[in-house]
């Protein structure tokens, strides 16, 4: 029997999670009688069964060989595992393994509860291999870590120790092609596992994209599953050194797979897609592809520097997607919110681009997974290194078609409540009035009630579906029980008018506040939702904090800047929740720049960004945030803007901040800092919510001033025109 044919055990091992993937891929190449164990799989067979595993495995880490056995005698209370190993290793003649003129190295692996210095056992285990070395034919080999021509692999057991010749030498998921490195990538045998679990071969994909690509894994795996090219083609092997190595088979294995490669790449392939939003992401997936030698493919890859809110026109009608990526999970956008929100604007995208179509993402949290909206999700779970991996999959739900609420409202027949029938009456009849309009602007979220009645002080929003109930706190003199009634008759003819229940409706008491008061959390439940408004989608929370988040009476104000941003830097001061910011962004602006004092509200920003598909997560980026008091930061920077917004609080004395801020007194000073920042030809939008506020006679004849505030009010604000004041201010010489 020659050396080819006989049988053998070997170990096959994996990262944690792989273990079914990788049985059933050496089954497919011919190995037989396998056993699954945690990290490996193990079989006896061939050496030819151990070449084309090294060969052809898109999933293994190493093929390992077991050599020697050691077994342990229990007979003494403390155990020296270093010891132990030493011994193991000098009673096996290992001149018959490999030459004492080749280099090695020894990779131990401890199992679970055994205590030992891996350093010093390791070391140990190498004086064993050299003093066997010395004892059979007195010459010594020597030891390289870095580029070894032998790899011994050791597993440290309760019960023996085992040692095995690496006949990967390096590991397997290294293809040699990976020349230039991007931050958190993926190893490139995961990534042919989420390949193939994927069904890549099976889905006849006429259009491949990962538009956060990285250094380009999934879609250099991609191009080798596709045309049969086997991972380990062109790279060196631990089997080389070894004296066993049948040279001329594995020569042969070689050569049926350069044939096999060969013969496919004279098929067409799919239109590749490869985005990201770093540059140098961009240039190293271009680099990779070059290194893995498909420089011949790139006619059908685009690669290109783009965000998620910038994707092109696919034209993917009547054709077969598949699309897999590896997000910027938690290592740069760094909390669990700004992740969930990244997930929810990427599966927004997905169902508006590619419904029905497959997909398999990855997320470091199951929750991340499981905002994506696909049919049938099967969720993967896998070790990145240290790192566990979650990969969902499934086909991608088509998007449903959201309406504004009024477009379906009808007026609702109920028994008339007692007590409430003029309130019930009067919010029908805003309600009717505001549809049309609503319907026809596209209108999701607005004010249906605000204080209309002496008798019933509350504030009534719409958000998307939901209502935002806000009661103003009566005055002292009025009985607490009694104003408790009518609220609640407010609430239940509320919900009869609409046509709500109870859980979509939301409810909070507002009284003035001054200073920090404003930002101080009301709640801790968190319900926080997706609302539409014109481009843009926004983040509202309903509960916690007495503003949701988006400021209803400066809609009319967000969608003039989203209209006039194209091209222009826009500098956003106060930002809250930067939504003026976001609409700038989504209408084309060069830059955004947001300026506020308070960390939640600027977390609360990038969420929103992230949401609607733009990139938050570089210094340097395109869209900026910075905590800063506005004053201090227009004083320290020089950046001049094409379109400055600026709607600050009334009042504030915030901890962060040295002093108060008073509208009506620091305005002059604010807008004369902030128009040092503003081009010669560009515009500052300023507006405030103090109803007793005039414009400083200074301001007024140095800048060219015009108020706007009658075109920033919407329809629903008509009733209470004194909600805020705007302006438009430019330099002299130019138009108002």
């Amino acid at each position: 029997m020659n050396s080819s044919s006989r049988l053998s055990n070997y170990w096959v091992t994996c990262a944690d999670g792989l273990e079914t993937l990788l049985e059933e891929e050496l089954k497919g190449l011919g190995v037989q009688n396998t056993e699954r164990f945690p990290g490996r799989i193990t079989f006896k067979g061939s050496l030819e069964n151990a070449y084309r595993i090294c060969m052809w495995s898109r999933l293994a880490s190493r093929v390992l060989m077991p050599i020697h056995t050691h077994e342990i005698e229990f007979s003494h209370d403390a155990r020296d595992v270093a010891e132990e190993l030493y011994e193991g290793a000098i009673s096996f003649d290992w001149s018959l393994i490999f030459a004492p003129q080749s280099t090695f190295a020894i990779r131990l692996h401890v199992e679970r509860e055994i205590k030992v210095n891996t350093q010093f056992a390791t070391l140990r285990a190498k004086d064993g291999v050299v003093d066997s070395f010395m004892e059979a034919v007195g010459k010594r080999p020597s030891i390289d870590t870095k580029s070894p021509e032998i790899t011994m692999y050791i597993l440290a057991g309760k019960k023996e120790h085992t040692y095995c010749l690496d006949l990967s030498g390096d590991s397997l998921h290294k293809r040699g092609y990976r020349q230039y490195m991007t931050d958190a990538p993926i190893k490139e045998n995961l990534a042919a596992a989420i390949l193939q679990k994927g069904q890549l071969l099976e889905s006849n994909a006429d259009i491949i994209l990962d538009p956060m690509c990285g250094s380009g894994t999934f879609i250099i795996e991609s191009l080798m599953i596709l045309t049969d090219r086997a991972p380990g083609l062109v790279r060196r092997f631990g089997f080389n050194g070894w004296n066993g190595h049948n040279h001329e088979l594995w020569m042969s294995i070689k050569a049926e797979a350069a044939e096999r490669h060969q013969t496919a790449m004279t098929q067409p392939l799919p239109q590749f897609y490869a985005f990201d939003a770093d540059w140098e992401a961009v240039k190293a997936t271009r680099q990779n592809i070059i290194a893995a030698g498909f420089e011949s493919a790139l006619d059908c890859i685009k690669i290109e520097e783009r965000t998620l809110n910038d994707w092109p026109d696919f034209n993917a009608e009547g054709k077969n997607v598949f699309f897999v990526t590896n997000p910027p999970y938690g290592e740069r956008l760094g909390d669990k919110a700004s992740n969930r929100s990244l997930y929810l604007g990427l599966s927004a995208l997905l169902q508006k681009n590619f419904p029905n179509q497959k997909a398999a993402v990855i997320a470091s949290q199951v929750e991340q997974a499981d905002v994506l909206a696909f049919n049938d999700p099967q969720l993967l779970r896998l070790m990145n290194g240290k790192l566990p991996i979650y990969i969902r999959f499934g086909k991608i739900k088509p998007a449903a078609v959201v309406r504004p609420f009024l477009e379906s409202w009808q007026p609702q027949q109920f028994e008339p409540i007692e007590g409430a029938v003029e309130f019930a009456n009067r919010l029908t009849k805003n309600m009717q009035t505001l549809k049309k309009w609503a319907v026809k602007e596209g209108i999701h979220c607005l004010r249906l009630y605000d204080a209309d009645l002496p008798d019933f002080n509350v504030a009534v929003d719409l958000y998307g579906e939901r209502l935002h109930v806000q009661e103003y706190a009566p005055p002292k003199i009025i009985d607490p029980e009694k104003a408790k009634k009518r609220f609640n008759l407010a609430l239940a003819a509320i919900r009869a008018v609409t046509g709500l229940g109870r859980d979509a409706i939301f409810i909070k008491t507002r009284s003035r506040q001054e200073g920090k008061a404003q930002y101080t959390k009301q709640s801790t439940a968190s319900k926080r939702f997706i609302v539409q408004e014109g481009k843009a989608k926004i983040l509202v929370n309903l509960t916690d904090y007495l503003d949701t988040g988006l400021f209803l009476d400066h809609r009319q104000m967000r969608l003039r800047i989203a209209r006039e941003a194209k091209g222009k830097h826009f500098l956003n001061l106060y930002s809250y929740t930067s939504t003026a910011s976001l609409h700038a962004a989504l209408g084309g602006a060069a830059s955004t720049t947001s300026v506020d004092l308070s960390n939640t509200y600027l977390n609360w920003s990038k969420e929103n960004f992230v949401l609607n598909g733009l990139t938050v997560d570089h210094a340097d980026e395109q869209h900026q945030f910075f905590s800063s008091d506005c004053f201090e930061w227009l004083k320290e920077g020089h950046e001049q803007y094409d379109m400055i917004f600026i709607d600050p609080p009334t009042f504030s004395n915030s901890k962060k901040f040295y002093g108060t801020f008073d509208i009506q007194r620091d305005h002059l000073s604010l807008i004369k800092r902030a128009m040092n920042r503003l081009t010669s030809e560009g515009t500052l939008y300023f507006s405030n919510n103090y109803r007793g506020f005039e414009m400083d006679e200074e301001i007024l004849a140095f800048f060219n001033v015009e108020e706007i505030t009658s075109e920033t009010i919407g329809l629903d604000f008509k009733r209470n025109h004194k909600i805020h004041r705007a302006w438009k201010i430019q330099h002299p010489g130019l138009d108002a």
